[in-house]
């Protein structure tokens, strides 16, 4: 499209704005993007031309794909007579100037009458009233006395045609005196209407404006440049006088259109190519990229304010419906409400109140990850030696066939079927829905009833199980890929921090919960990869010395569920019958090598808070195991000699209490302590949930005072003689005298009975 030269940019600005005020005056007012002005009272969203796409400067609009200059459109149909003309070949010659498709004509012709064609008439009216003011002064002036003794003309002269809008000829009258011709008597619309003033004003004021130029434009000679020519008709020359002895015209001559002279005027010349030139990048055209990518950054994003009054049980039926629109409606609003705080900081959006709410999610995870398959519970066994899959060996899978040629080609499971395109993939809508409960996690106030849930806990932990078939691991839910599964477990993992402080197994909790709960854990806790030391762990994870450095946050959060879950003796007699002898062995070994052992594995543990968290949690989770452990794991852990793990207990105890300054060792003694009671019950060797053992005996003939249930000092094997001096240098720290049954319990272990 070419662009119009400068000397008309002043006009074009002044059309729009007259454009602009027309239609604000009507209460109409056009779009910002169409005039390149914004009307105070223009409303996006009521407004009646907001179907009609702004092309990509003020001034124009889209279609086909293609900009229509607003002035140049208007200048062309007024130049062939308005839009009442007939002239099809002149719409022919529009569709080809803009080089648009014939089929686009429709939508031109749709769009001009809405907004030019009111301007048009408006503009046509007012150049009617003009030439009729023009008419009846020069009548006045026929009719007074010549000058010179000259006498007009008896004659009627013929006015010429407004093409499409005037009659084509004037009825003779002998009454009408004859009516000289002006320069420009077509008065073009786009020199009219740009030379006079804008539409803000009132129509009176415009009308004498045109009357003021009047005078002006009769005397003044055109000179105009190429570009006045494009929007100005042709010009006829002032004719000369009439002969009194003409006859007057017939009907007949009078419709025939007079030939007229056109003046000279200046003309430019340009060359349009026939070819459109198109800049494109290996065969994208960047520029229209960018143009998209712009519209969709400049969409305004959507407040909260948009959504107005949510109901309740609107949300619940449209999840209950499963309709696609529905439920995009439905779980992006679930989505917002449940990161939405309330008036207090543990307060949030009361899935308490909404059980029926609660119930539609589950549903609807339970349908989409399994359809009609049920849950089958698996066998307990004891002593099966089974492999628990970690999210190590995942992630390295994963990668692994990722890294494949071809890998996008190549139909996995998860991925979307090409029956339901026009749906979203049941595992994004999993991933919602896991998503949406763990926000809900984050109040407290929603923790107590979503952690006794009967069925909220095992159907997370369902979905986010791990089956191994044909050597080759895949999700339990067959509308879930390995990465889908990676970013469920997560967030069960994180689920369960939330939920730990508040679950209390009991008899009615089903086994395989339990035990799905422990392989969860245990899945990024027992990779031998992973399984290293405080620096290792940093070292393994890439980051430099230097920096922030910082526990592994997956394994952190793993042992932060287990220690909470391990902290009753309930939940831990549970744990002692789901899971397998095998699993608690690797889970104990794991952590004994995740302890500190180095010295600057111990300038790491005491840098901060972080790493003392946990240090802590390594020895309540080795605590926990061990007081699950039957007898003959404990027996296997005093026997180990590869395993080191009185050593290292004891190396642990010299760094953070022996070598310490005594300012330091309070931060320390709650590990101190834990890990002497970790050494004292492998050391017993016994059932820690017999109970036998603490019964009191019948009282018997020679039994006195204090000889009935305790003992008056604790009872050991000597686990830890050979460490005799050391022993000796911890029981003479000020914390342990201060405490009474680390002594006793220390000092038991150190002594050695024969």
């Amino acid at each position: 499209m070419q662009k119009p030269p400068p000397n008309v940019k002043d006009r074009v600005q002044g059309f729009l704005i007259s454009l602009a005020s027309f239609f604000a005056k009507r209460n109409q007012p056009l779009p910002p993007g169409l005039t390149g002005i914004t009307p105070p009272n223009y409303d996006p969203v009521n407004s009646a031309f907001k179907d009609i796409e702004p092309g990509s400067e003020p001034g124009s609009f889209k279609v086909a794909g293609k900009d229509i200059n607003i002035f140049q459109l208007w200048s062309m149909v007024w130049q062939r007579g308005g839009l009442l003309t007939k002239d099809n070949t002149g719409w022919q010659a529009i569709i080809q100037n803009f080089d648009i498709p014939e089929p686009a004509l429709t939508t031109i012709f749709q769009i001009y009458s809405r907004i030019l064609l009111p301007f048009e008439n408006l503009y046509r009216q007012n150049i009617l009233d003009q030439q009729k003011k023009a008419h009846a002064m020069r009548q006045a002036g026929a009719s007074a006395p010549p000058a010179n003794g000259q006498h007009p003309p008896t004659s009627t002269s013929v006015m010429p045609s407004q093409r499409g809008f005037l009659p084509s000829s004037q009825p003779s009258s002998s009454s009408v005196p004859p009516l000289p011709m002006q320069d420009n008597p077509q008065n073009d619309g786009a020199n009219t209407i740009l030379d006079g003033p804008t539409l803000d004003q009132d129509l009176q004021g415009l009308k004498r404006k045109l009357e003021q130029e009047e005078e002006g434009k009769r005397t003044r000679q055109k000179t105009g440049s190429a570009s006045d020519q494009a929007f100005v008709g042709p010009t006829n020359t002032n004719p000369g006088p009439i002969n009194p002895t003409t006859q007057a015209p017939t009907n007949a001559a009078m419709n025939t259109p007079s030939r007229t002279r056109q003046e000279l005027s200046r003309r430019k010349i340009e060359y349009k190519p026939l070819v459109r030139e198109i800049e494109t990048y290996g065969g994208r055209d960047l520029k229209a990229i960018e143009t998209e990518v712009l519209n969709s950054l400049r969409r305004p994003l959507r407040d909260l304010n948009d959504w107005g009054t949510i109901d309740v049980d609107a949300l619940t039926l449209s999840i209950r419906s499963k309709l696609s629109t529905e439920l995009s409606y439905a779980l992006t609003t679930l989505t917002l409400l449940s990161t939405m705080k309330g008036q207090s900081p543990t307060a949030g959006f009361p899935i308490n109140n909404c059980p029926d709410l609660m119930e539609e999610v589950l549903d609807l995870l339970e349908d989409l990850a399994f359809g009609e398959v049920q849950d089958v519970p698996e066998t307990i066994n004891l002593q099966d030696d089974s492999h628990i899959v970690t999210n190590r060996e995942v992630v390295d899978i994963i990668y692994e066939s990722e890294s494949q040629p071809f890998a996008v080609l190549e139909r996995r499971r998860g991925f979307k079927e090409a029956d339901i395109s026009p749906r979203q993939r049941p595992a994004n809508l999993i991933l919602t829905v896991t998503n949406i409960i763990r926000n809900l996690a984050v109040f407290a106030d929603n923790v107590p009833f979503m952690a006794n849930h009967p069925r909220l806990l095992d159907l997370l932990l369902r979905v986010c199980g791990i089956s191994k078939k044909r050597s080759s691991y895949h999700a339990t839910c067959s509308a879930l890929g390995l990465a889908d599964v990676l970013a469920v477990r997560r967030d069960v993992l994180n689920i369960l921090c939330l939920f730990a402080p508040f679950m209390q197994f009991s008899e009615a909790t089903p086994l395989t919960t339990i035990r799905r709960i422990f392989h969860l854990i245990a899945s990024y806790l027992v990779d031998p990869a992973e399984a290293v030391s405080p620096l290792a762990s940093v070292q393994l994870a890439g980051v430099p010395l230097g920096g922030n450095l910082k526990p592994p946050a997956l394994a952190d959060i793993a042992l932060e569920v287990f220690t909470r879950l391990g902290h009753s003796d309930g939940n831990r007699l549970l744990f002692s019958k789901t899971v397998s002898r095998p699993a608690l062995w690797c889970m104990f070994v794991s952590l004994v090598h995740r302890l500190p052992l180095l010295d600057v594995d111990f300038q790491l543990s005491l840098r901060g808070e972080i790493w003392l968290s946990y240090l802590q949690k390594l020895v309540m989770a080795l605590y926990t195991l061990a007081f699950i452990f039957p007898p003959e794991l404990k027996a296997k852990v005093k026997a180990d000699r590869s395993l080191g793990f009185k050593n290292v207990l004891m190396r642990m105890i010299q760094k953070l209490f022996v070598q310490n300054n005594p300012e330091s060792r309070q931060y320390f003694a709650i590990i101190v302590r834990r890990i002497i009671e970790t050494l004292k019950l492998i050391d017993d060797e016994g059932d820690s949930f017999d109970n036998g053992k603490d019964a009191v005996s019948t009282l018997s003939f020679g039994m006195g005072y204090g000889e009935v249930g305790e003992s008056d000092f604790e009872r050991g094997t000597g686990m830890l003689g050979g460490y005799t001096d050391m022993g000796w240098d911890i029981l003479l720290c000020r914390e342990v005298q201060l405490d009474d049954v680390m002594f006793s319990e220390l000092e038991s272990l150190i002594r050695v009975e024969y």
